[in-house]
């Protein structure tokens, strides 16, 4: 009489399964061992993960059709190890299903002495499995430390699947530096980033912007800077870094600024201490009404001294301050066209200055010469004591200014490229700064840039920019409106 069964075949990956790799092989020999034993095939589960652990898919499947067949109480696979490496899957099926296991090779009678062997062999394929991942393990653990890196190259690196090594994304790597430096400007906060990027080319495989929460990931990963984390561990790697260490460890300290913020359990009003009124001068306080933050004068010179009376929303003064500090805001393409005018301006203040110099050396060596023929001239009687003595302080006095004039001039230093940079950075991050601090915070924020805000009429009326920020204050069509802001 046939007996019903079902077939299961496994490979380890899908790599073997897509290329043919062994199934094909399996299932002939389990079909044939099949007729040769009276055994009928109802269904048939073709696996293409691991053993190790519990829970795959077609083994679960063929678990619920078991479940479901009770009149099926055979499985047929071709090697213990092809079904099972684990003993919860084999107590699953063989004890709460009471499914017989057969096998193409190493097939054990159903008889206690079969059970004991076939216990063995599950002992011995778990044993294997075991040591074949301690194995695994070590040689992950030897790559890392000789600065190879064992798994999927991360966004801006690609697998070399030719030399086994992680080499850069010739597209994406710009990208990610840029991602890196742009952040730690501060000029853009982590959702602002993810549309840069994505107006950059930077997008997930489906062609969406990047979350906040793989960006964090990718600012977060040493690997950009030449180093790989492994089990806890920092180790060196071998592959190309796309940023320096310092630039990486200045933008863990932003990411942690923002994360860290505090609050306060009192009630903080970011702008109170912040504002004066424009009328009678005296600060503006700050109170909340039914959830909403108002702010009004304080009329500390007396009552009837300011006819101010209206309270002005918090979200009106947020929205103007939001608005100035967004007119320093310099972006990445702006700065690059200062920065290079800055160098062609400071270019030609330096060959000016030197052609001064040149000529004001020369100047003082000729005067110079001067004073030595006239002393010349004094000793050996040719000029009298009195004519030498006018002629002399003149041209002594005349050298002596030229020769201030180079001096003052060498030591006058012209504003460094670098420092326009740190400037136009400083700027650009004022408005992000004051948006993501806290509120205990944003007036610390604000008042580094800005001072002298006089409220009037529930809105700024006047402020003033600290130095040198000034200089980068641009009208609400983005021209600047100091044109010398480079001097």
């Amino acid at each position: 009489m046939s007996v019903p069964c079902v077939i299961y075949a496994r490979v380890s990956t899908k790599e073997q399964q897509d290329e043919g790799y062994s199934i094909p092989a399996q299932l002939k020999a389990i079909r044939g061992f099949c007729a040769e034993q009276g055994l009928t095939p109802l269904a048939e589960f073709i696996e293409a993960e691991s053993a190790g652990h519990a829970g795959r898919t077609r083994f679960g499947q063929m678990l619920a059709f078991l479940s479901a067949n009770p009149e099926c109480r055979t499985v047929v696979a071709h090697k213990l190890d092809r079904l099972y490496r684990n003993f919860t899957d084999q107590i699953e099926l063989e004890e709460k299903l009471g499914v017989r296991a057969r096998y193409v090779i190493g097939d054990v009678p159903d008889t206690p002495q079969g059970q004991f062997m076939r216990d063995i062999q599950l002992s011995t394929a778990k044993y294997y499995l075991v040591n074949l991942s301690q194995e695994v393990k070590k040689g992950m653990d030897e790559k890392v430390a000789q600065g190879g890196f064992p798994h999927r190259a991360p966004t801006g690196y690609l697998n070399d699947k030719n030399t086994r090594s992680i080499v850069l994304d010739p597209f994406r790597a710009p990208l990610i530096t840029w991602a890196f430096e742009r952040y730690e400007s501060g000029a853009v906060c982590l959702s602002d980033l993810c549309a840069e990027l994505a107006a950059r080319g930077l997008v997930t495989k489906s062609g969406k912007r990047l979350q906040v929460s793989s960006l964090q990931q990718i600012l977060t990963n040493p690997f950009y800077c030449g180093r790989i984390r492994h089990n806890g561990q920092m180790f060196a790697g071998a592959h190309t870094p796309l940023i320096s260490v310092a630039l990486f460890d200045a933008v863990q300290q932003r990411l942690a600024g923002n994360r860290n913020g505090t609050k306060s359990r009192k009630p903080e009003y970011p702008l109170r201490g912040a504002m004066r009124c424009k009328e009678c001068g005296c600060l503006i306080t700050a109170g909340t009404h039914k959830g909403h933050v108002y702010y009004r004068c304080t009329h500390g010179k007396g009552k009837g001294s300011c006819s101010q009376s209206s309270y002005t929303a918090q979200d009106v003064l947020m929205a103007e301050i939001d608005a100035l500090l967004g007119r320093i805001e310099i972006g990445p393409e702006v700065l690059e066209a200062l920065v290079a005018d800055c160098e062609l301006y400071l270019g030609e203040k330096a060959a000016e200055l030197n052609s001064s110099h040149s000529e004001s050396s020369r100047e003082i060596d000729a005067l110079k010469a001067k004073e030595k023929r006239l002393l010349d001239a004094f000793l050996d009687g040719a000029v009298p004591q009195d004519v030498y003595s006018e002629r002399a302080s003149d041209l002594a006095t005349t050298r002596q200014a030229l020769e201030r004039t180079v001096s003052e001039g060498s030591t006058g230093a012209l504003r460094s490229i670098q420092e326009v940079r740190d400037l136009a950075a400083a700027a650009s991050s004022a408005r992000v700064s004051f948006q993501d601090a806290p509120d205990n915070r944003k007036r610390d924020e604000l008042q580094k840039v800005l001072c002298n805000l006089d409220v009037e009429g529930g809105h700024i009326a006047s402020y003033q920019w600290k130095d040198p920020f000034k200089l980068l204050e641009m009208e609400p069509s983005g021209a600047f409106l100091h044109s010398w802001w480079a001097m």
